[in-house]
């Protein structure tokens, strides 16, 4: 759908609201000022294109369109292409944003916390009666253009937020590997070494028990055996793993516990065969 405007006499109403004597010395189109007044327009024009970029226009009496821009994710810059067409709920406040993935979404709660989802905020419509009219578009780029900057990119920060998943490899020999994965607060593999503590316990998030247990570090280098068969201190390779091998005879239930940075994860319940 093309982008509507305001009527012709709601813009000559505009005129002189806007018209600031020190740049418009001159009625628009009238000779012989013509070309001079044109040639104003196109390096306004010219001056505005960054500004133009994501800007929410109307398009329809309950649609909107997002014109195509960039912006960056972290390190990462992103391409949006655009829309149009845009549907609005009805006599409601509708909020305009774009996910980091350049994912453009509308809800009617709010934009959310930006301290965990992070987002570009576009603009509010607010509709009512199956219309909405030029000011009831609220552009609020303005909050992502303009914010402080502590040095520190959004990786950045997700490597400073550490957490670990665990997994159980499948039984051979009663043995079963249980690997140890650093990430980042994303849930991407860390790409760096990391200290973590490692333990068998009898219960879910237990001490230490090392009943029954042979216990041998695989991925990662051992720095110390607390209590031997069930608790170390292990220094990951390279990709954040850690890994050991745990040796039960018989039928049984064990849990590996895991910490880094003072958080506990558990592997939950980890079974051997009878």
């Amino acid at each position: 759908m093309a982008e509507q405007f305001p009527t012709d006499a709601e813009l000559a109403a505009m005129q002189k609201t806007f018209r600031d004597p020190s740049i418009w010395l001159y009625e628009i189109g009238k000779s012989p000022h013509f070309a001079d007044n044109f040639k104003a327009l196109w390096r306004i024009a010219k001056a505005l294109v960054a500004l133009a970029g994501l800007e929410v226009y109307k398009d329809g009496d309950l649609t909107f369109g997002v014109r195509a821009g960039r912006f960056m994710d972290g390190a990462t810059v992103r391409d949006y292409a655009g829309a149009a067409a845009q549907a609005l709920t009805n006599n409601q406040t509708n909020y305009i944003y774009l996910t980091p993935a350049a994912v453009l979404t509308v809800n009617i709660t709010g934009f959310p916390d930006a301290g965990t989802t992070p987002h570009i905020p576009l603009a509010t419509i607010s509709a009512a009666g199956g219309v909405y009219g030029f000011d009831d578009v609220t552009d609020y780029r303005g909050r992502a253009i303009f914010c402080p900057l502590d040095g520190i990119d959004p990786a950045s920060r997700q490597d400073l937020m550490p957490n670990l998943n665990i997994t159980a490899g499948a039984e051979a020999a009663d043995k079963r590997t249980i690997t140890i994965q650093a990430r980042d607060a994303g849930s991407n593999d860390l790409a760096e070494r990391v200290l973590v503590r490692v333990w068998i316990a009898a219960a879910d998030y237990g001490a230490p028990d090392a009943t029954g247990n042979t216990v041998a570090v695989e991925t990662g280098t051992q720095i110390e055996a607390v209590t031997a068969n069930a608790y170390y201190v292990i220094e990951s390779d390279a990709g954040g793993t850690v890994a050991i091998g745990v040796t039960v005879a018989g039928a049984a239930s064990r849990y590996i516990m895991a910490e880094i940075d003072g958080r506990v994860y558990s592997s939950g319940e980890v079974t051997w065969a009878a």
